[in-house]
Formats: C-alpha cells, sequence, structure tokens
C-alpha cells in the first residue's frame, strides 16, 4: 500500500496583488477615455483582488504564528 504524499498548500497573495493593480491602471485609463462605466466595473475587479490578496495574507499570518 502507497502512503499519501503530504503536500504544501500553496497560498498566493502575489497574483491578486498584480491583479488589482492591473484594475485599477485599466480603471485609470477608462476614466481619460471618459468610459466610466469600465472604470466603475474595473474598481470593483480591483476590489474583489484586494480581498482575495488579504484572504492570503491573514492565512499566511496565521500559519506563521502556529509556527513562532
Amino acid at each position: 500500500m502507497e502512503k499519501a504524499m503530504a503536500t504544501a498548500e500553496i497560498i498566493d497573495y502575489a497574483k491578486p496583488c498584480m491583479d488589482a493593480e492591473k484594475a485599477l491602471k485599466d480603471a485609470h485609463d477608462a476614466v481619460l477615455e471618459n468610459n466610466f462605466d469600465a472604470a466603475l466595473a474595473k474598481t470593483m475587479d480591483a476590489l474583489v483582488s484586494v480581498r482575495l490578496m488579504q484572504g492570503a495574507l491573514r492565512y499566511m499570518k496565521e500559519q506563521n504564528e502556529k509556527t513562532v
């Protein structure tokens, strides 16, 4: 019988951070083009990405506190 290999769960905070930065840039570009609907949609995308990043960071902090 094979033993199951333990794998570490990878929680990525960098991707949501980069996604938020891109969404904010896109929102800025939309404002410059007077496309306020697109700008509002992109700011919502940025908020979602920031929330995902916050969750990842909170998880990382909790895991770090367990090892200290």
